[in-house]
Parts: C-alpha cells; structure tokens; sequence
C-alpha cells in the first residue's frame, strides 16, 4: 500500500505495535511457565535434593500413577467438575428467563443473586463450614428442629457427603455468573421471533425448545467451558471448606498437588499438574467442539 504524505510506516502498521505486547505477556506468563512445568515434571525436582536436579523422563509419571490417592482424587474431581457444570448451568438458565421477564424488582434480584460471586472464597468457606457442621450447624440444628432428623446428615465430616457439600458452596456462589451470561443472551435475540411464534399459537416450552435454547448457544458453550475449567481447578471451596477430608473423601487434584508441593517434592506435584491439565483438555475440548456445532446464528 502506497504510503501518503505525512505518513509512515509505523502508522501504517500501528496494529502491530498493539499486538507485540500481548505476545510478550502470554509467552512470559503463560508458555514459559508451561514448558517449565511440563520440562520439572520428568526431574526429581525436590527440596530435598537442593539444586540438584535429575533428569528421569516419564519415571515421575509411572510414580504418580501408583499413588492411591490420585484415583481418589481423579474421580472426585470429575464428579466436582461435572456437577457444577451440570447444576449452575441449569439454575442460571432458570433464573435468567425469570429475571428477563417484566417483573418490578428484577434489577434488584439480579444484584442479590449475582451478589455470592463477589464475596472472598475463604469467609464463605468459613461460613459454610459453621452452617453444615454436623452437630451444632445452623441446617442440622434446623432439620431437627422440624422434626426432620432423618435429613440431618454428616455434610462435611461424612465421607458419601463431603464432595457433594463442596459442590453445594460452589453453586450457591457462582450461579449468578451464569444467569448473568445467560441474560445477555437472552437479550441479544430479537423479539421478532416470540412475536412470530406467538402468532403461531407456540406455547412457553415450544418456544423455549425452538427458539431461546438454540440461540442461546453461543451463551451455553461460553458458561459450560467457564465451569469446566474452573471445576477442574478448583481449590480454594475446597481447601477452606473440608481440607480434601475425612480422610481423602474430598480430596481433589488440586488439593493434591497442593499437598506435594507442601513437602516439597516439586518434580512429583508438576507431574500432577501436567496430568490434571490434559484431563481438562480431554473432557473440556469434546464437549466446547460439540456444543460449537450446535450454535445458531441470530
């Protein structure tokens, strides 16, 4: 392209200069950290050893794959991840056709549920931890007052619950996060389309099935693929909440590698890593491309 006068190659190409930036970033905060990991994780890496560190290949792998508790913490992890996914998109879904609707107080119920998202994850561990104590928590203390004793589980400190109690604190405090994506999609479809339904003689789900769940593709894959990663790295409910306990009831990747790299086996705890990042990849990636091929233009 020609240049015109009083003009350079620099503001020609001024994109570029906003683009170099950014590549710089991700290849200092991302690649390198990555390519790190994944170069620690086949060395016996320790603080044991100072700094002297050994090259060992997939060795830390075969030895990781022999700890007892990463089958534990495998399966918790996909049943953390897929729960919340499943629930928080279903709820948010819920509660974005309700709060889209004419109703007088909608602006204010958006802020109150969207409210639990901005909240510190450790005081609502904290306050989660008082509400479902097993013998003075505010839910059991409740149940049994109602004559309801039955109900009154161990939550936390029973092992068939601890995993489903975490996931509990986690829908409760990102919903809002998905009902707020699911609105703007919801308010990005024209209302020419329930103005012709409507006409037709569609009722609420027809059009609910035809209309507002296929444009609302774009918003699903989007909350879906948020929840996906979150869940899989998730450590912080669960730290301040259960500890990975009882035992390794609520144990979870996270938690795991966390403990490893507390006793300072680093090589072993990037390995871990290393594992719980294709693991996502794995599920997360099918699931994006699958919901991708279903979206509808508006």
């Amino acid at each position: 392209m020609p240049l015109k006068k009083h003009q350079t190659w620099s503001a020609v190409n001024y994109p570029m200069w906003f683009i170099l930036p950014g590549i710089a970033l991700y290849l200092v905060f991302f690649l390198v950290p990555t390519f790190n990991g994944f170069f620690y994780s086949m060395t016996d890496f320790s603080s044991n050893k100072g700094d002297v560190i050994t090259f060992i290949g997939f060795k830390q792998y075969t030895e990781v794959w022999k700890n007892p508790d990463l089958g534990i913490a495998l399966r918790n992890t996909v049943v953390y991840s897929i729960t919340i996914t499943v629930v928080k998109n279903i709820l948010g879904i819920a509660l974005a056709l309700a709060l889209n609707e004419k109703i007088r107080s909608k602006s204010a119920l958006r802020a109150v549920y969207f409210s639990p998202a901005i909240l510190n994850v450790v005081a609502m561990g904290l306050i989660f931890k008082g509400l479902l104590d097993p013998y003075n928590g505010f839910v059991n203390n409740t149940l049994r007052s109602l004559g309801l004793d039955f109900f009154a589980v161990g939550w936390i400190a029973d092992p068939q619950w601890s995993i489903h109690s975490v996931s509990l604190m986690e829908i409760w405090r990102a919903t809002g996060i998905a009902m707020a994506i699911y609105l703007a999609g919801l308010q990005a479809i024209p209302k020419d389309y329930y103005e012709a339904a409507l006409i037709d003689g569609a009722g609420f789900w027809q059009k609910f099935k035809n209309i507002t769940l296929p444009l609302l593709g774009p918003a699903i894959t989007v909350n879906v693929l948020l929840c996906l990663v979150y869940g899989f790295r998730m450590f912080e409910v669960i730290y301040f909440l259960t500890q990975g306990g009882p035992g390794s009831s609520s144990q979870v990747l996270m938690t795991l590698i966390y403990k490893y790299m507390g006793m300072g086996l680093y090589g072993y705890s990037a390995a871990m890593n290393v594992i719980l990042v294709l693991l996502n990849c794995a599920i997360a990636i099918p699931i994006v491309l699958y919901l991708r091929k279903r979206e509808v233009e508006i």
